[in-house]
Parts: C-alpha cells; sequence; structure tokens
C-alpha cells in the first residue's frame, strides 16, 4: 500500500504543494482538504453590481530573488503564461490601493500627508497605528488571534463585526492550516 499524503488547505499554498507531491518520482496518494466550497484561498475575483471586477486577495506577483523565479517557473508549467499580465512600478495599478468596506470602495493612503489624515475607512490617521505597533512591547502569549491582530493593527474598523477584517480573516479561518500537509 502506498503512502497517502493529506494537504490542508487549497489555497495557493495547498495547490502548490499538492501539485509538486504529484510530481515527484514516487507520487503519493495526495488528498486535499479545503474548508470552504471553493478552491484558491486568498485569490478570488467578485464581479460588483456595476460590472465591475474586484480582486479580494493578491493581485500580483513580485518575481524578485529565487521565490520569485519559482514562482514564474510554476506559472509556466500550468500554462498560465498568457494571464499573467506584466505592470510596471510607475504604472497607476501599481500604486494605487484600495479597500472595499461597508459596500463602498476606499483608496488607501499615499504619501505621508494620507498617512497623517483620517483616511476612511480608518477613523485614526494609520500614521499613528503605525507608531504605535513599533513601540508596543510584544505580547506574552506566542501568537495571536485573527481578531487581535487585525484590531490591534486597524483600531475599532478592524473589530468583530468589521467587514475589513471578514474579508482580511475568512480565508485564513475556513482553510485551517493553509497549505501544510501531514503524510499518513
Amino acid at each position: 500500500m502506498g503512502r497517502t499524503v493529506v494537504v490542508l488547505g487549497g489555497g495557493v499554498s495547498g495547490l502548490a504543494a499538492s501539485y509538486h507531491l504529484s510530481r515527484a518520482p514516487c507520487p503519493p496518494k495526495v488528498v486535499l482538504v479545503e474548508g470552504s466550497e471553493r478552491l484558491g484561498g486568498w485569490i478570488r475575483s467578485v464581479r460588483g453590481p456595476n460590472g465591475a471586477i474586484f480582486e479580494l486577495g493578491p493581485r500580483g506577483i513580485r518575481p524578485a530573488g529565487a521565490l520569485g523565479a519559482r514562482t514564474l517557473l510554476l506559472v509556466s508549467e500550468l500554462g498560465l503564461d498568457s494571464e499573467v499580465l506584466p505592470v510596471r512600478g510607475d504604472h497607476p495599478a501599481a500604486q494605487n490601493r484600495f479597500l472595499y468596506v461597508g459596500g463602498a470602495l476606499h483608496a488607501l493612503p499615499t504619501g505621508l500627508r494620507g498617512l497623517l489624515r483620517p483616511s476612511p475607512p480608518f477613523s485614526k490617521p494609520l500614521f499613528w497605528a503605525g507608531l504605535r505597533e513599533l513601540t508596543k512591547p510584544r505580547g506574552k502569549e506566542p501568537d495571536e488571534t485573527v481578531h487581535s491582530f487585525a484590531q490591534r493593527r486597524l483600531g475599532p474598523e478592524g473589530g468583530p463585526h468589521s467587514q475589513t477584517q471578514h474579508s482580511f480573516a475568512r480565508p485564513w479561518l475556513s482553510a485551517g492550516a493553509s497549505g501544510h500537509f501531514v503524510e499518513v
């Protein structure tokens, strides 16, 4: 009887782990376990009511170093080269970032001025949140919950019923230990 490997989480890491395991010289039986109704983890495109497409997860690859080279190699092995759209760093798509919170699109602040003023959906300037993060002593716990992470960095907007936190945390919560695998 051959060995079986269970991969926990069908996000990018879990899918890549499953792919590489299946291509091993003596491939094990691979069982992929995903906690949600879809694969892809953070990567998800949603069409809004006006037809606009929103990317709810990472929308880019930074192909720097060995990790970037391996990512691009995997893209090529999967035949997805034509799906990659190169964008230079000075292109507006590379410089403008938005959050979709409370049914509205909010531009993330750019430059020092944007960091010093409250910028919706945040009620406080992000500069102070960053400064607070740098000066806050390390907690006694070795790890923290997604809720405390979001609340500590985003303030009350990152609270338990926040759409910001829901969009931020759901892939982690639904996928469990995403991309980890165990041999059984």
